[in-house]
């Protein structure tokens, strides 16, 4: 080889460009372009049906993935700010699942498959915090814990004895670390106000729902990126829940709604006086009621007058279980639990005198003429929320008519989606991420605007992940390969945190 021959320069190379020419514009422009390319790829991918962020996931273990969207803001970058996600999902417990119940779900309901499509969801919304309920027991510590512990969560778990499912919390150890917890237990809670009879027992129906609290504190790693700045927010308090599911346990889920507002007060005080600061206060989960039904409005719209809907629902719940109190409990999973041994008393002479004995045909009736004394309880129930300086504003109530005004109070006047659970034979919305918050007795407790939300709480919403409508559903029930790996759908709302 002559090593006289000169090298050819690599200034000649073809698509080589003077640095004179790579201007800011030169650089936007390619950019575009090739955001262009990508961008004609996934729309290909999404007209033919292929999820473009699953293409690598088996078909069988893929899932309906849905976009977060954005609500316009007019944020303020001098205010030192720390945004959070926030996930509330029932994942449908291995333990309740019968074939019966879900007659096109086919494999999907296998557990080695069900489990790996919901540990996708997580890893591709990969929320800060998710609030998830019927978590069997058994998967909680032989997966759940496990699996998500590898994607950077810690977690606490509840459940009502030895119960085979209940709920959890997790969270990003990253961010975030826990301070305290409490359990609710709606069955032995008692309402420490003065009302008595059935806003205190709820007439011995013994439900087995619980409720789970934990404080959640900025880790230093966080609060240092603000040193210049006067932080006095410590993190966030936040509870889930899976309230009584019975049709006609409104009564009950009524009563259990008071109780969430009490003890994450109760909760938010003791956390405040031991650890002092300033504190966030969340709730979220499946709380088994419509944006119609008094359990939901009896916290979100005070002072809340039950119209006659709400009366006739009531009344009907409560007659209902004045006579299931006399011929035995109703549990959980919905199976009548065998009589125990009958011994007369005052209390038993009272239900039976008073109870309105019903062919209870539907929970929803159009019309029933409660006895004075189911009426006298449903004032009871009324006067109760109504001296209760609390509420809970629902996030998705606040924001979604923001984002997709086509699916927001299309059934309903508080500008909620249409539904977060399809099953084969109920859909409907029962989900709810709420923000609690104090309420003056005197005002009405409704927020029309993201601007009053963010003003009285230091809160702003940055997005909510999109909710189908029912339109979109197909026919048959979930879960179902290729859509969703629960009959419920996850919802997800992702915060802005004013801290100072």
């Amino acid at each position: 080889m002559n090593d006289d021959i000169p090298k050819k320069s690599k200034k000649g190379k073809k698509g080589s460009r003077n640095p004179v020419d790579i201007t800011p514009e030169f650089i936007a422009e390619q950019r575009a372009k090739r955001d262009a390319i990508k961008k004609a790829k996934r729309d290909a991918l999404i007209a033919n049906g292929i999820d473009p962020d699953q293409i690598d996931i088996p078909k069988d273990l893929r899932f309906i993935s849905r976009q977060m969207l954005e609500l316009p803001t007019n944020s303020n970058s001098k205010i030192a700010s720390y945004t959070v996600s926030i996930m509330t999902y029932n994942i449908l417990a291995q333990a309740l699942i019968r074939r019966k119940l879900f007659p096109t779900s086919g494999n999907a309901l296998k557990w080695f498959k069900r489990s790996k499509v919901l540990l996708s969801e997580f890893k591709h919304y990969n929320s800060d915090v998710l609030l998830l309920q019927e978590v069997d027991y058994v998967q909680y510590n032989s997966f759940w814990k496990l699996e998500l512990k590898k994607l950077g969560y810690e977690s606490v778990y509840n459940r009502w004895g030895e119960k085979n499912h209940g709920i959890a919390i997790f969270y990003k150890n990253s961010i975030l670390e826990i301070s305290d917890k409490m359990s609710i237990d709606y069955d032995s809670e008692i309402i420490s106000n003065g009302f008595n009879n059935n806003n205190n027992n709820s007439n011995n129906i013994i439900t087995k729902n619980v409720g789970l609290l934990v404080s959640l504190k900025f880790k230093p790693s966080i609060l240092s990126k603000f040193p210049n700045t006067n932080i006095n927010k410590s993190g966030i308090i936040i509870g889930t829940t899976h309230l009584f599911w019975h049709p006609f346990g409104t009564n009950t889920r009524t009563r259990q709604t008071y109780l969430v507002l009490q003890k994450t007060q109760e909760f938010y005080n003791r956390v405040k006086l031991i650890q002092g600061g300033e504190w966030f206060k969340f709730f979220g989960g499946d709380f088994n009621s419509q944006p119609f039904d008094s359990p939901y409005l009896s916290i979100t719209s005070k002072p809340i007058k039950y119209d006659e809907r709400c009366k006739n629902v009531l009344g009907c719940s409560i007659s209902y279980e004045l006579e299931k109190s006399k011929q035995g409990q109703v549990n959980e999973e919905g199976d009548d639990v065998e009589e125990e041994e009958d011994v007369e008393g005052d209390d038993d002479k009272k239900i039976e005198e008073t109870a309105n004995i019903e062919k209870f045909t539907t929970p929803v009736p159009e019309t029933f003429k409660p006895t004075d004394y189911e009426t006298n309880l449903i004032n009871q129930m009324q006067d109760l929320h109504n001296s209760q300086p609390l509420r809970a504003i629902s996030l998705y109530s606040v924001g979604y008519k923001h984002v997709h005004r086509e699916n927001s109070g299309l059934d309903n006047d508080k500008n909620e989606p249409e539904i977060s659970n399809w099953a084969h034979t109920w859909r409907g919305l029962l989900d709810y991420i709420f923000y609690i918050d104090s309420w003056d007795l005197n005002v009405s407790s409704n927020i029309e605007t993201l601007e009053e939300f963010e003003k009285i709480t230091n809160v702003r919403i940055k997005k909510l992940l999109r909710m189908p409508l029912a339109k979109e559903m197909s026919n048959h029930g979930q879960p179902h390969e290729g859509e969703y790996p629960s009959d419920h759908l996850c919802m997800i709302a992702e915060v802005e945190l004013l801290l100072e």
